[in-house]
């Protein structure tokens, strides 16, 4: 029950913070000798961390909502449409990576029987950071989340998908991308985070069959509940940090992740 705990934890620090949950919950494992969790704890704990983004984000959700609602009982209330509007945008975003995860699931699936090579994917994520901190200084825009056009959906949409590769991360790539359109830091991770929510359910229904089919059943609820808690905690905290610093602490991290992971591998060969 221990290391499924633990786990929980990575994958609630790491499913937020742009560092790939992925990623880690293939690595630690790796570097600690452990057995790769179960499905069943897979979906448990994307479940939990999808709980954590509807709790944390439970007023902009039920704003969507009654926007959506009156506006398509006619309003034309700024606020119902600016609020619609952001719905409209979540779900453009979310049809690159529906698409990606249907065609070219099991090809993301093969991928993280390769330790190796999810630690080079970390070291392209902070890569990507790095970038697009170098990008974001030169724009002189810093968009708030009205501000999110549908081409801007679009390509955090894209980028999102292709997040779906372990060791990329979703966070990442997306908040990256957001801040490379022009986004302000916290638009871009807002952004983020509410276009995880998709995502998590799609992935979420389609692997629930499988969430009774592991054992240990009190571990894996375990794992679920503590990584909803330090998820919430988690998006706080990342909410909090980018509106005045920049992802470049990150990065330093993934490229240590990534030589400590590549390292090893070569090692046990």
């Amino acid at each position: 029950m221990l290391q499924l705990i633990v786990l929980g934890i990575v994958q609630g620090v790491t499913e937020f913070l742009p560092v790939s949950s992925s990623g880690h919950l293939t690595v630690v494992p790796f570097l600690l000798g452990w057995a790769l969790p179960s499905v069943a704890f897979d979906v448990a704990v994307h479940l939990g961390t999808t709980l954590a983004v509807i709790l944390y984000f439970r007023r902009d959700l039920g704003e969507m909502l009654s926007g959506i609602f009156r506006v398509a009982r006619g309003s034309r209330a700024p606020e119902d449409v600016r609020h619609a509007r952001l719905a409209l945008l979540l779900g453009v975003g979310s049809i690159p990576a529906g698409i990606a995860g249907i065609a070219f699931g099991g090809f993301f699936e093969g991928l993280f029987d390769e330790p190796a090579l999810i630690g080079v994917f970390l070291a392209v994520t902070g890569l990507v950071l790095l970038a697009a901190e170098r990008l974001a200084a030169r724009r002189r825009e810093r968009r708030p989340v009205e501000g999110v056009t549908v081409r801007d959906a679009l390509v955090i949409g894209l980028s999102q998908a292709v997040a779906i590769t372990p060791g990329i991360s979703r966070s990442g790539a997306t908040i990256a991308v957001g801040l490379g359109r022009g986004l302000s830091r916290e638009a871009a991770t807002r952004f983020s985070f509410l276009l995880a929510l998709p995502a998590f359910l799609g992935a979420a229904l389609v692997e629930l069959p499988d969430l009774g089919s592991g054992g240990n059943l009190g571990g894996v609820v375990a794992a679920a509940v503590v990584s909803a808690v330090v998820g919430f905690a988690s998006i706080a905290f990342l909410l909090k940090f980018v509106r005045e610093r920049s992802l470049r602490p990150f990065a330093a991290y993934l490229f240590v992740a990534a030589a400590v992971v590549i390292g090893y591998w070569f090692q046990i060969r």
